[in-house]
């Protein structure tokens, strides 16, 4: 599974030096950060009590990634507004399964956001 979003890291991390609505960005791209944006709204609304929330939720605004996403959100075509739903939708399945945690979502939005 780290080898999976350290790819998807990569991916993304080619086109973080351009705007969104300049570049040709994958609905893939756009999908997993659908899913990574549910993961941080669940977390901060459920995992207070996890060992890492004050370090996690302290560093997303600190981040130049999160900053450049969130600002992208905006410009989204209705394609990729379409492929964020479902990623959202899909991240929304797995939790609801019980097949991720508390740690598990820091560990996912940290290797995202809190390293650069």
């Amino acid at each position: 599974m780290k080898k999976f979003y350290t790819i998807i890291l990569f991916i993304i991390s080619i086109n973080k030096s351009f705007a969104w609505h300049e570049t040709k960005v994958s609905n893939e791209d756009v999908a997993l950060l659908g899913g990574l944006w549910v993961q941080i709204f669940v977390y901060e609304q459920h995992c207070q009590d996890n060992q890492y929330y004050q370090t996690v939720i302290e560093r997303l605004p600190l981040s130049p990634r999160f900053n450049q996403y969130s600002s992208e959100i905006e410009h989204f075509t209705q394609r990729q507004e379409l492929a964020w739903e479902r990623g959202g939708a899909g991240v929304t399945a797995a939790i609801s399964a019980g097949t991720t945690d508390c740690d598990t979502m820091a560990r996912v939005i940290w290797e995202w956001f809190g390293e650069n």
